[in-house]
C-alpha cells in the first residue's frame, strides 16, 4: 500500500471536511404499510442552547479507521505483511483498487458521460452496475455485492464483460416501511451495508460544481444552513427515502446479528458526481446524515481522477464493523440528546421492527384496504348506552 496515499489522506481528513448531521424525527409514517418511495419524515438536525447546529465530525465516528490508517502509515513493510484477519483483508481490498485505479476511472468516466443523448441513452440502472462493478464493489470486503435482481439482464455499459450478481434485496415488512435496494454488500462478519443510486437529470459545470464544493465543506459560516442543505440534496430522490431504507436495514441486521457489539449500518446515496452517507444505529436509535463528498478531482474534467477522500471513506464505511467507532464512548447524556426518535414514533408497531423484519426478499403480499363502506358494513354497532 503506497504510505503516500495514506498521507495526503489523513492530511485532508484534519480539516474535518467529511461530517454528520444529528437527524431528529418530528415525525413520520413508518406505522403505515409505505414503500420506501413514498416514506414521509419530518426532520430537525441536533443543535446546541444558541439553536445553532451541531456535527460530528467522521474522525469521530470513524476513529478507529483514522486510527489504523496512522498504524499502517508508521509501521514498517514487515509489520504490515503480518497483519491477520479483517483488517489484512480489508488493507489488500483498497491495496488492490489503488493497483486497478485507472482501469476503473477510465469505466466510470465512459459510463457517466454517455449522456441523455446517446442511443441507447445511460440509465439509472447503468449507473448502478458501473457504480457496483468498478467503485463500491471493489471497495468493498470480499469485494463483493449483489444488486436488485429487478436489474437483472443489464451488464456493464463500459464493456467489461463482467457479469454483475443479482439476487432480492428486498428489506422491511409489508405492514411498515418496506422496498427493495439497489445494492447490498458483504461483510466480514455477516453484517452487511446498502447502497443507493441517484442520477442527475442534467449535467452540472465544472464551475458550478466548484461552487457547489465550496458549499458542502459546511464550513463554521455556513453551520446555519445544514438544515437546508440537507433539505435540497440529490434531488432526484427524497433524503426521506435513504432515512427509511437506513433504518429498516439497520434494524434487520440487529434482528439478525443481535449480539454484534457495532450496529452503525450504513446507507451510500450515491451520484455519478458526489455521494452522502446516512447512518442510523439501531441499538441507541441515533440517524447521522453527511454532506455531500465529491467522487472526482474536478482541476481537469475531461481527465478527471477519483479523489483519495472519497475513495478512502467509501472505503471505511463499506468496512464499518472493524472501522467505525460509532458512539462507543459517548456518555448517557449524549446518547439521550442524540435519539432521533424513531422508536417512540412508530411504538405501536415496534414489534414488527424489532422482531419480522425480512430480507433479501423478492417480492411483498399487497396489503388489503378496506373503504369505510365495507369497514361500515363489516363492524358492529357501539352501544352509546
Amino acid at each position: 500500500m503506497d504510505k503516500g496515499v495514506l498521507r495526503k489522506s489523513l492530511r485532508l481528513f484534519e480539516d474535518n471536511n467529511a461530517r454528520f448531521a444529528v437527524i431528529k424525527l418530528t415525525s413520520c409514517n413508518g406505522t403505515e404499510s409505505v414503500a420506501f418511495s413514498d416514506a414521509s419524515c419530518g426532520f430537525e438536525v441536533l443543535t446546541d442552547e444558541n439553536k445553532t447546529p451541531c456535527f460530528v465530525p467522521f474522525t469521530e465516528i470513524f476513529e478507529k479507521g483514522i486510527s489504523f490508517l496512522r498504524e499502517i502509515e508508521n509501521n514498517s513493510c514487515e509489520k504490515i505483511e503480518r497483519l491477520q484477519g479483517p483488517t489484512n483483508d480489508a488493507l489488500l481490498c483498497l491495496d488492490r483498487f489503488y493497483k486497478s485505479k485507472e482501469q476503473n476511472e477510465a469505466s466510470l468516466r465512459k459510463v457517466f458521460d454517455m449522456g441523455w443523448e446517446d442511443k441507447p441513452r445511460v440509465t439509472e440502472t447503468d449507473i448502478t452496475v458501473c457504480l457496483a462493478e468498478h467503485l463500491i464493489g471493489r471497495l468493498a470486503p470480499r469485494e463483493s455485492c449483489v444488486l436488485n435482481s429487478m436489474l437483472k439482464g443489464n451488464n456493464c455499459r463500459c464493456g467489461c464483460q463482467k457479469e454483475p450478481t443479482f439476487s432480492p434485496t428486498g428489506i422491511g415488512h409489508e405492514l411498515v416501511w418496506h422496498g427493495f435496494v439497489d445494492i447490498i454488500f458483504s461483510s466480514h462478519q455477516g453484517m452487511s451495508a446498502i447502497a443507493h443510486t441517484v442520477m442527475k437529470s442534467k449535467e452540472i459545470s465544472p464551475k458550478k460544481r466548484k461552487r457547489d464544493e465550496v458549499d458542502d465543506r459546511l464550513d463554521d459560516d455556513s453551520q446555519r444552513q445544514i438544515t437546508e442543505d440537507l433539505k435540497q440534496k440529490s434531488p432526484n430522490y427524497k433524503l426521506e427515502e435513504a432515512f427509511a431504507q437506513t433504518i429498516v436495514f439497520s434494524l434487520t441486521e440487529n434482528q439478525k446479528h443481535p449480539n454484534c457489539l457495532n450496529h452503525m449500518v450504513p446507507n451510500i446515496v450515491i451520484s455519478p458526481e458526489k455521494f452522502e452517507i446516512v447512518l442510523y444505529d439501531a441499538e441507541r436509535d441515533i440517524l447521522l446524515c453527511s454532506n455531500s463528498i465529491f467522487l472526482f478531482n474536478l482541476d481537469l474534467p475531461e481527465h478527471r481522477s477519483l479523489t483519495n477522500e472519497a475513495i478512502i471513506i467509501l472505503w471505511m464505511v463499506l468496512h464499518y464493523e472493524i472501522f467505525c467507532s460509532g458512539f462507543e464512548k459517548a456518555s448517557n447524556d449524549v446518547l439521550v440528546k442524540c435519539k432521533s426518535n424513531f422508536k417512540s414514533l412508530v411504538e405501536s408497531k415496534w414489534d414488527i421492527y424489532s422482531n419480522s423484519l425480512k430480507i433479501c426478499v423478492p417480492e411483498f403480499p399487497p396489503v388489503k384496504r378496506w373503504s369505510i363502506n365495507e369497514l361500515l358494513h363489516r363492524g358492529h354497532q357501539l352501544n352509546l348506552h
